[in-house]
């Protein structure tokens, strides 16, 4: 069996690296977790590179490097964490397709956004409602809409 293969024709290093927490801008540019580094220096795609430090290989490397782990035990977490299975000749067979495992983990994040658009709309909604509903005459009777801005 060749884990090594099955992992390559899986997941590319920048697959990895955001599944392991590494902020990818959209040009594929992150700060390299190798180096002590502020700036995006490190290129990610396929394979890395990073033009700060000189570090440089695949997908495997990469985790290897990054979790201070030998190259078959890289391999096997990548395996383990992808869902990647592979047959005696290393063809990969994935038990859940990596597509489909990246678009749920997109649509997650969509729900995210919306949630805290939501969030902040209402927010808004409530400081607009403070100040436009307040009673203007004290003695007068307080909107419902102000009583909710006050509580919440």
């Amino acid at each position: 069996m060749n884990v090594f293969e099955a992992v390559k024709q899986s997941v590319t290093a920048r697959q990895a690296a955001e599944h392991y927490g590494i902020r990818v801008q959209r040009n594929g540019m992150a700060v390299c977790p190798f180096h002590n580094d502020k700036n995006p220096s490190m290129k990610l795609d396929k394979r890395f590179h990073c033009f700060g430090c000189g570090a440089d290989g695949d997908v495997i490397d990469f985790t290897a490097r990054l979790f201070e782990l030998g190259l078959k035990e890289a391999a096997e977490k990548l395996a383990d964490d992808f869902s990647v299975t592979y047959d005696s000749r290393g063809r990969a067979s994935p038990k859940q397709p990596i597509q489909a495992k990246l678009a749920q983990i997109k649509q997650s994040r969509q729900e995210e956004r919306d949630c805290y658009r939501v969030l902040c709309e209402y927010l808004h909604s409530l400081y607009e409602w403070k100040e436009r509903y307040a009673p203007k005459p004290e003695d007068t009777e307080w909107n419902p809409l102000f009583v909710e801005a006050l509580r919440r």
